[in-house]
């Protein structure tokens, strides 16, 4: 979240209170709360239901879609970088100016609690003896004009100096209304409020608010005081002889026994006779309460807040119309059968969605078979803002091969994968490229210093991101010619269907590829089954695995593009749950018998690119508790390798089966943060 966002924000949420305050200040009058304690209870609950507005509405977030490719008409060449700007951004001048703002006041509230504790050194005990005296100590200070109370564990009333110049019985309403400040803890409330005040330094409907709270909690005193003293018109003089004194500087954070400005107010409640049954009392403050959610539910929905923007980007080729604002929503990529087969078209999905938002049906209207699945699938996933009555949203996903990087509909002919055109030379001036933009990539995150830099280096990271790619597919894998296999991993298969398929491929563990080889494996394995996902992997030693997956089939498969995929450290067993001694147990479980578990670096290009996500892994452990096999389900490629060389470390207590350990199969999240370490979800 940028500067600019933040002041919008506070904006709105400064509107938000505004706007809630000014509607219930007219409440108590057309209630008729006219009992002090109800319009205090009131007040506090109006000042609660501000602070807690930013956590009563799901904040609004805007879903950003990323190009994940580059138009034919793009250049491949290296993009010249553009200077940044050096303007003031005056977003984090207002932010930094609020700041201080907050930082001053609360300087003065600390000021004053050295006040107050200075104030009680210089002061001497009052020499009267005073039954008040067993509930607070009661002292006399000549740098007040008015009696003050602060303290909660060693309450303290600080009487001024002209106290004993007063009439017995306004000595006697004083301090009975000092004590009854000890007895409610007023000085606690009164702490909180100021703290309050600090914050919303700048908002005056906080000041008014506070102020009218003040007032009622003074209100409430006196008439406490008024019925156990039964001396009212004494009482009244004690307030008059003390708005008669020449004020000092209102620096403590305590209760004063009279603000001038309450003068008027406080001497009508006192002459009045206001009466309040507590029936009436309870169903007033209840329909206060009424007004109040009511009053939260519009302003909220008037000056919403905003979350950060989720940055979604789909698979080329592929437009998503959500058909309403979303609040978060996973991405769409081009199904790879259906790009070999050059099959395109709109996809139209109804989607049902609960109260809050969240899909919880879809069914398509519309679009090609071989797409439904994947547009079907991902707004499953999607959460939705709830800005109108209608509980279904209609989607539209656009599937366009024109829309795709240029290398793909060159390389994909007729269904069949092309061989890459590049030479030796070729390939290594293009390499040199791709360094060259990965070192621009660098460049440009390090020198954003501020948002506005911020904001232009993340467009031009987007651009470079959007050249390297569609340099490196124009690249394409590396080449095949000369590589050992060294293993053929199936999924989605019972024994016996894969025993036919090994037999159609008519390749071996061991055998040396050739391009021609491995196309014959790719139609053969077509030929078996259209939808069949077929990829390979390229590890280190010259050495390839073939990865072929049914549809549905999590392991490995990052969205169906070629050798993407590390296969560094990953065992040669499949996970399959029908072995003898094996079983599968949830993540979650599994996860509290871990006994050792190193954290995995970020590795520095991808928190450099502010890249982030969550690597899942299928796993075995072995009886002794260690990792014995990986597959990769999912995750970004710059994240993979840093999370498997973590996880092929971590070591389990052993599970035992009637009283035998056993194998495990399990899953493992393994989640990239930018603000903390990555950690196991």
């Amino acid at each position: 979240m940028n500067y600019s966002q933040i002041w919008s924000n506070l904006a709105a949420y400064s509107m938000q209170v505004g706007l809630l305050v000014g509607l219930a200040a007219f409440v108590p009058a057309a209630l008729r709360l006219r009992l002090p304690s109800v319009r205090l209870a009131y007040w506090h609950m109006l000042l609660g239901a501000c602070l807690l507005l930013p956590l009563m509405r799901p904040w609004k977030q805007a879903v950003i879609t990323l190009s994940s490719y580059v138009p034919p008409s793009a250049p491949a060449a290296v993009i010249p970088q553009a200077p940044l700007a050096t303007a003031v951004d005056w977003m984090e001048v207002l932010v930094l100016l609020l700041l201080g703002g907050m930082l001053a006041r609360m300087i003065w509230l600390a000021c004053g609690m050295l006040k107050l504790g200075r104030l009680r050194r210089h002061s001497a005990p009052l020499q009267t003896e005073c039954s008040w005296s067993v509930e607070a100590e009661i002292r006399i200070s000549d740098a007040i004009a008015s009696p003050v109370t602060f303290g909660f564990m060693q309450p303290t009333v600080l009487l001024p100096a002209n106290f004993h110049e007063l009439e017995i019985s306004a000595q006697e309403a004083i301090l009975c209304h000092e004590v009854l400040h000890v007895r409610r803890n007023d000085w606690l409330w009164m702490v909180a409020e100021e703290i309050v005040r600090c914050v919303f330094w700048f908002h005056p409907a906080i000041w008014w608010l506070l102020g009218e709270i003040g007032l009622a909690r003074e209100q409430v005193v006196d008439r406490e005081v008024v019925e156990m003293t039964r001396s009212r018109d004494e009482y009244v003089d004690a307030l008059l002889a003390i708005a008669g004194a020449t004020p000092h500087l209102d620096l403590a954070p305590a209760p004063l026994f009279l603000r001038k400005r309450h003068l008027k107010q406080r001497v009508l409640s006192i002459m009045k006779e206001v009466r309040m049954s507590k029936t009436r009392s309870i169903s007033s403050l209840a329909a206060g309460l009424g007004i109040l959610a009511a009053a939260c539910w519009l302003v909220t929905a008037t000056f919403p807040l905003a979350a950060a923007p989720q940055m979604v980007t789909d698979g080329p080729g592929v437009t998503v119309d959500a058909g309403g604002q979303v609040l978060h929503r996973g991405s769409i990529m081009y199904p790879e059968a259906a790009r070999a087969k050059h099959i395109q078209g709109a996809v139209t999905v109804e989607a049902t969605v609960d109260n809050t938002g969240n899909v919880v049906d879809t069914r398509v209207l519309s679009g090609p078979m071989e797409l439904r699945r994947a547009a079907q699938q991902s707004v499953l996933t999607w959460h939705f803002a709830m800005d109108s009555a209608s509980s279904t949203r209609r989607v539209t996903v656009d599937f366009d091969l024109t829309k795709m990087p240029e290398i793909t509909t060159t390389r994909i002919v007729n269904g069949e994968l092309a061989a890459p055109t590049m030479d030796a030379a070729s390939r290594a001036a293009a390499e040199e490229k791709v360094n060259a933009l990965r070192n621009q990539i660098t460049d440009q995150v390090k020198q954003a210093q501020d948002p506005t830099q911020r904001q232009q280096a993340m467009a031009k990271l987007n651009e470079l991101q959007a050249t390297m790619n569609a340099l490196q597919t124009r690249m394409g894998p590396p080449t095949i010619d000369g590589r050992r296999l060294n293993r053929i991993d199936v999924q989605g298969l019972n024994d016996t269907m894969r025993n036919e398929l090994m037999s159609r491929l008519g390749v071996h563990v061991g055998d040396t590829m050739t391009p021609e080889l491995m196309e014959r494996v790719r139609k053969a394995a077509m030929e078996f089954d259209e939808h069949i996902m077929f990829n390979t992997m390229y590890g280190k030693d010259n050495e390839v695995t073939l990865m072929i997956r049914m549809p549905g089939t999590s392991g490995g498969v990052m969205g169906g593009i070629i050798g993407s995929v590390p296969s560094v450290g990953v065992a040669s067993s499949d996970p399959k749950p029908n072995v003898p001694g094996r079983i599968t147990v949830g993540g979650n479980v599994q996860q509290v018998k871990l006994i050792r578990q190193p954290k995995p670096e970020y590795p520095a290009l991808a928190k450099q690119a502010r890249i982030s996500g969550v690597v899942h892994f299928a796993v075995i452990i072995a009886k002794d508790g260690t990792v014995m096999d990986i597959k990769v389900i999912s995750g970004h490629p710059l994240l993979i390798p840093a999370a498997l060389q973590a996880v092929q470390q971590w070591v389990y207590q052993p599970t035992l089966l009637n009283g035998e350990p056993v194998e495990v199969i399990t899953q493992i999240d393994v989640n990239f943060t930018l603000s903390d370490e990555p950690i196991q979800q």
